[in-house]
């Protein structure tokens, strides 16, 4: 028989899947619902969001394939990740690291260079059970970046 941890991080890890699937098919309504309605978002630039509208907000302007000047849009870039680690804190917390790489995303015309880089996501449950994210963090790798053997 599984221990309660043993499922916990499933449920996670399907949370994750859900969540990363909604954001390589631009579902934005379904990328900020796996959010809850106070979690914060930090991307690789510096933004940060607070709250499913801000949220919802910037992803707005990112799945568009026209944003504003000096966004980059996404609706022509194919990413690809993996979860790294999964830490079930308790049955309601978890912390789930993933690796992610990222081409074609654009801004101002221009293509973006090939990206890669880290997420950390604190998921917690809600009241009903289901695994949100309560806090995300992005990290882009600076261009030329070599991880240390073994890392």
């Amino acid at each position: 028989m599984d221990s309660s941890t043993e499922r916990a991080e499933r449920e996670v890890r399907l949370a994750v899947a859900r969540l990363m699937s909604a954001a390589d098919r631009l579902d934005l309504e379904e990328f900020v619902a796996m959010f809850h309605a106070d979690a914060d978002f930090h991307n690789p630039i510096g933004m940060v969001s607070r709250g499913r509208d801000e949220i919802r907000s910037l992803h707005e302007k990112l799945y568009s394939p026209t944003p504003p000047p000096g966004f980059p849009t996404f609706t022509d870039a194919a990413s690809t990740g993996g979860v790294q680690a999964v830490r079930v804190l308790r049955q309601d917390v978890a912390i789930v690291d993933w690796h992610w790489t990222q081409t074609g995303a654009r801004a101002d015309e221009k293509e973006w260079p090939p990206r890669e880089g880290t997420n950390t996501t604190v998921w917690t449950r809600d009241e009903g059970g289901e695994w949100r994210v309560a806090a995300w963090r992005d990290k882009d790798f600076p261009p030329g970046f070599d991880r240390p053997p073994g890392h």
